[in-house]
């Protein structure tokens, strides 16, 4: 017994005294993002990058070497006149719309082709608000918008154009979001 209260003290001591062993890592927990794009001011998208659902950054926007090509002056009395448009941009379509939601105008550069597209007409650029009107004579065209490398990308679509008449048309961007 004497023995065994000698020991206690000891046994005290190294109890006390722990070894830190390193600490059993656990594998990260799955994260839920809850949009896969960010919509960015130049009206180009991004994803994601990492773990932790950050976005890509969004481009730089730079000055072109190039000046704008100016919309021309409505020739006649015919041609085609609308404003071109992007989305969507947000991510989820609501029902009902929310209007924060709709489509937004997008200034853009247009080419203006030959039906086939195989001659190039003319281009014109929208202005800040995506509208525009140009001179057409009588006849079916194929109009281009020109996007970015990716997003936003243009949708191509043929426009007939009627004598006396300008033809209302949307020129639609996709912008990426999903």
């Amino acid at each position: 017994m004497k023995n065994f209260l000698y020991l206690l003290p000891i046994i005290f001591i190294v109890s006390g005294c722990q070894i830190n062993l390193p600490a059993k890592t656990l594998p990260p927990k799955p994260v839920a993002c809850t949009m896969e794009a960010k919509f960015c001011p130049d009206g180009s998208a991004v994803g994601r990058t990492g773990p932790n659902c950050e976005f890509a950054a969004c481009p730089s926007v730079t000055p072109t070497t190039t000046p704008p090509v100016p919309s021309p002056e409505p020739i006649g009395k015919s041609g085609i006149t609308g404003v071109s448009l992007i989305g969507p941009v947000c991510p989820v379509e609501r029902i009902p719309p929310d209007p924060a939601c709709a489509p937004r105008p997008y200034p853009a550069l247009v080419i203006v082709k030959s039906a086939d597209g195989t001659k190039e007409i003319t281009r014109f650029n929208t202005d800040q608000n995506g509208k525009f009107k140009i001179g057409l004579p009588p006849g079916n065209y194929l109009l281009e918008p020109q996007g970015n490398n990716v997003y936003p990308r243009g949708i191509a679509q043929t426009v007939l154009v009627k004598a006396g008449v300008f033809t209302s048309v949307n020129v639609n961007f996709d912008s990426g979001i999903r």
